[in-house]
This record gives structure tokens, C-alpha cells and sequence, in this order.
């Protein structure tokens, strides 16, 4: 790419990131406007379906010869989650500010960036006139952060043609682990949201001993689901060994399984976030997160209600969570809960993945390896969840692909996402523009 691409790309971004989408309410449809303009000044055309008031999705498309697999560049959503406190911020939150070679905002890394190198290296092949053999889709959606109702899961349910695609690609990747090594995530946690509910019997407040207090269940149960431990799945780390490089015995000591708690403990004083992110990957985590119960101070309650978020690995589902909960409840508990999904509220997925040995895993370490031949490809795992699973569940190969500035670290990284003084490095957008257009050549020629 050039000055000019890498100019646009920083513009466009900022101007996503000032619409100031935040979910909810969403009102994306400033951003897809934003998006349909930028596309209309380089005479392409494209498609908004409104899926609410003042929401929509925008797709793009380069038709093929039809002697490829189609991909896609998407979904990448423009949605963004709130700010807490707009004082903890260096830059204001969505004036974008353009710092210290950063582009400072909230939505700028989670996932901005990406819908704007996206948009700038499909427009730059549509005006170089490129032929791929298959289709190259840009689908830009709504609705992410709040599960997808309005965006992806709306797009296939009313206009699944144009979501056909054999491989796409969104958030996150082309994370710098050490050099050389870069990770990208081939898969991703499932969320899964649960309510515990306890009962209790009601009566006066000023004669509670040995009432049968739901708050004192629930705060119990919080207590104890917060303490367990479900069991380490070493799999994902083996990978994030190889591409930390990290020396045979912390490796051995990294990837087993009666050790790691030690490493994370210790690991936990002298790089936190670095232990977050390990313990994310080795195993299901339960966190509860909202807890609610009683009516009026001088009344004992009768109802309690605990809101937790489980963050499953591949292959665990909703009978491993089960069993999960009662255990760390523990068997007077288990008896007295009641466990439904909040469907309605929040997220609903299991953990899900793509194969590391695809033909489009090779296309893109070739992609890289244009920019730099070192460069190896490393199978990582989102502790989050992303629109991608909408995809995996039909058989569609997803990746997260982008190409981070190396001087970003892996825990410094994971921590700006949804955090304070979120930003994204001009370093960042410019190698990410270069990655896409050599991998839709790739993918596509």
C-alpha cells in the first residue's frame, strides 16, 4: 500500500470512532453511512440492510470468475462498548485524537482499526480493476457487543445470500508473541450466561438467627464459584508456548498441568495480565459478575439472584457447565439452586474453532511472509467471543487477522481492549493494510 491508503485508513477510523456507536442503543447506522460514503467516492456501490431504527449492515461486493472460494472480509462490527469514567482517559474517548503516533478512541482496537483497513483495501482492488476467481464480500455489521441480534445472526437469518462465503476473516490477530512467532486466533471461548437463583423464607429483620437468608446463599455460592477451579485443558498453551518461545523447562513447567497453578500464581505479582490471559486459555471460567436479593432493609428475603458469565473452551458444553456449577457449589447448595440461560439478555455460544492445517492458514502466513519472511504462523484461542462463531457453525474457516505493531506486548494488548486509553498505533493500521491486500491476492488469484 502507500502514504495515501494508510492516509484514508487513519481518517476513516477516526471518523468511526467520533460517530461514537456505543451499544447499546448502537445507532451504528452513522457508521455504515460513513462507510457507504467513503465507498460512493470511489464509485462503488454497495448494500444497506436496516435491521432497526437507526441500526444496519452494509455488504459490499468484487464479483469472481467462480473458479475460487469465496472470502470474506467480515463480519467486522462497528459498535463499540461504553466508557466507565471519560476522566481516566489520556485523550478524550471519541475524539479520536491522533497522538504520539497512535489514534487514540474507544472502539479504535476492538475493532475500528480492522473495519477500516478493510474497507480502504477492497475499495483499492476494486479500483485496480482486480478479477479474483471467487467473491470478495465486505459485510460490516452491527450488534456485536451485545451478542448479534441486529448484525451477523440478523444478516443470515434474512438474507443468508449474501453471507456465503468459504473463509472470513475479522478480530483479532497478527499478535507479535516473540519475534518471528505471530498469533491469531483460529478459534474462540464460548460465552455462556447464566442466572442462579436461591429462595429463602421471608420474616423480620430484627430476628435473623437461623433464618433461611437467600442473600446469605447467594453470597456463599458467589464466594464459592469465584474460588473454583475447573479442570486445565493444555492444548491451547502448548501454542502459546511454541510462540512466546519460551525456554524447555518453563515450558514444561507452563504446559503441565500439576505445576501451572504455581507459575500463574507466581506470575500473577510480576506480569497480572499476562496471567489472566494464560489462565483464560487453560480452562472454563466461571465469574459472577451481578448478584441481586431483598426487598426493604427490616425484611429478611426470600429471593436471590446471582448473574455469572461462563467462558467455555472448544468441546465444552452446557452438561459440562452443569456439572461444573454443583460441584463448586458443593451438595447443600446444588439442592437449593436453579439454573436458567439468559438467552434473552446476553450471549448464547460454545467454544468453537477452525482448523489449524487449512489451506487458508497457509495463505495467510504467505501473506505475512511478504512482509517479512520470518514470520511464522501461531494458532491462538479469544478468551472473548466474536461474530466469527456464527460462521464456524456452518462450516465456514474463520480467522482473526490483522498485523499488530511489534512493539506492542501480548498482555499490554489484551488489557486496552474494552479498556482505558484504548488506541491503535499508525504502525498497526499501515502494516494491517499491507497484510489484507496480500491476502486477498492470496486467497483469491
Amino acid at each position: 500500500m502507500n502514504e495515501k491508503t494508510l492516509d484514508e485508513a487513519t481518517k476513516l477510523l477516526q471518523e468511526l470512532i467520533q460517530n461514537k456507536c456505543v451499544n447499546p442503543p448502537g445507532n451504528e447506522m452513522k457508521s455504515i453511512i460513513t462507510i457507504e460514503k467513503y465507498l460512493k467516492s470511489k464509485g462503488i456501490k454497495c448494500k444497506i440492510y436496516e435491521s432497526a431504527l437507526n441500526r444496519g449492515n452494509l455488504v459490499a461486493r468484487i464479483k469472481g470468475t467462480g473458479k475460487g472460494p469465496n472470502f470474506m472480509f467480515g463480519p467486522s462490527h462497528v459498535d463499540v462498548v461504553p466508557i466507565d469514567d471519560e476522566e481516566e482517559w489520556t485523550h478524550p474517548p471519541f475524539s479520536a485524537t491522533l497522538a504520539d503516533d497512535f489514534i487514540w478512541g474507544r472502539g479504535s482496537l476492538d475493532m475500528l482499526f480492522i473495519v477500516a483497513v478493510q474497507t480502504v483495501v477492497f475499495a483499492q482492488l476494486k479500483q485496480e480493476k482486480y478479477k479474483p476467481k471467487g467473491d470478495l464480500v465486505l459485510v460490516i455489521v452491527s450488534d456485536e457487543e451485545m451478542g448479534g441480534k441486529r448484525g451477523i445472526e440478523w444478516m443470515l437469518e434474512n438474507h443468508p445470500e449474501e453471507m456465503k462465503c468459504d473463509f472470513a476473516v475479522s478480530e483479532m490477530g497478527g499478535i507479535n508473541l516473540s519475534p518471528g512467532n505471530i498469533g491469531f486466533m483460529i478459534g474462540e471461548k464460548g460465552a455462556v450466561w447464566i442466572r442462579l437463583t436461591f429462595t429463602g423464607t421471608p420474616g423480620h429483620g430484627s430476628v435473623p438467627y437461623g433464618s433461611d437468608n437467600a442473600i446469605v446463599k447467594a453470597a456463599e455460592a458467589s464466594k464459592r464459584l469465584f474460588d473454583y477451579k475447573p479442570p486445565v485443558t493444555i492444548r491451547y498453551l502448548n501454542h502459546i508456548a511454541k510462540g512466546f518461545a519460551i525456554k524447555p523447562f518453563a515450558r514444561f513447567m507452563l504446559t503441565n498441568k500439576l505445576t501451572l497453578p504455581f507459575i500463574l500464581k507466581r506470575m500473577l505479582n510480576t506480569n497480572p495480565e499476562m496471567a489472566k490471559s494464560l489462565a483464560s486459555l487453560s480452562r472454563m471460567s466461571i465469574s459472577p459478575n451481578i448478584i441481586k436479593g431483598g426487598s426493604k432493609t427490616n425484611t429478611i428475603p426470600a429471593l436471590a439472584i446471582i448473574d455469572i458469565d461462563v467462558r467455555t473452551l472448544p468441546g465444552q458444553d452446557l452438561d459440562y457447565i452443569k456439572q461444573h456449577i454443583y460441584r463448586a457449589l458443593g451438595k447443600k447448595l446444588a439442592k437449593e439452586v436453579k439454573i436458567d440461560l439468559l438467552h434473552e439478555e446476553g450471549f448464547f455460544s460454545y467454544g468453537n474453532e477452525s482448523s489449524i492445517k487449512s489451506i487458508y492458514v497457509e495463505k495467510m502466513e504467505k501473506a505475512i511472509q511478504k512482509i517479512n519472511p520470518q514470520y511464522k504462523f501461531i494458532p491462538l484461542i479469544y478468551p472473548g467471543a466474536t461474530d466469527l462463531r456464527f460462521l464456524r457453525k456452518l462450516g465456514v474457516e474463520c480467522c482473526g487477522f490483522a498485523l499488530m505493531d511489534p512493539r506492542t506486548e501480548f498482555g499490554e494488548l489484551i488489557n486496552r481492549i474494552h479498556g482505558n486509553d484504548e488506541r491503535i498505533s499508525l504502525v498497526t493500521l499501515d502494516y494491517s493494510l499491507v497484510a489484507y491486500y496480500y491476502l486477498a491476492k492470496e486467497v483469491l488469484s
